[in-house]
């Protein structure tokens, strides 16, 4: 049988955030009146990498049989946030000159990321409970 090859959570994350690092600076700029046509490109590899970032965890999860349902859930919205900033950048390359259609995408994105952020570590936590109290009984 071949061994599976694991890729380091630590990397990912790192990766992760650089990738929203460069679309947080990519699409700040352009907001206080400093445009370059290079931020757009810089926008586009961060999202790229975001949704790459996003399908290596979730293959690193989906190998894990441990993860309670209600996590995974909310990691696949995770991933939904990253498809969202796909499309930000698919606006902004294909329409620059209206900026609400890419900054919608991108909000969209970002309130999907900001509520996971917040759930995740609270699912896993009710599920440590909820495993605490069995072993208890």
């Amino acid at each position: 049988m071949k061994k599976q090859r694991r890729i380091n959570p630590a990397v990912l994350n790192l990766s992760l955030s650089v990738a929203m690092l460069a679309l947080l600076v990519a699409a700040f700029l352009p907001l206080i009146n400093i445009n370059a046509p290079w931020l757009r490109i810089v926008y586009c590899v961060g999202a790229v990498a975001t949704v790459v970032v996003r399908l290596l965890q979730r293959l690193e999860y989906r190998r894990n049989p441990d993860t309670p349902t209600r996590v995974r859930r909310l990691q696949h919205i995770e991933f939904w946030s990253a498809i969202a900033y796909l499309a930000s950048a698919y606006f902004m390359i294909d329409d620059p000159y209206h900026p609400g259609n890419w900054l919608a995408f991108l909000l969209a994105g970002a309130a999907l990321q900001l509520f996971t952020s917040f759930m995740i570590p609270y699912a896993e936590k009710k599920e440590q409970e909820k495993k605490i109290g069995k072993s208890d009984k």
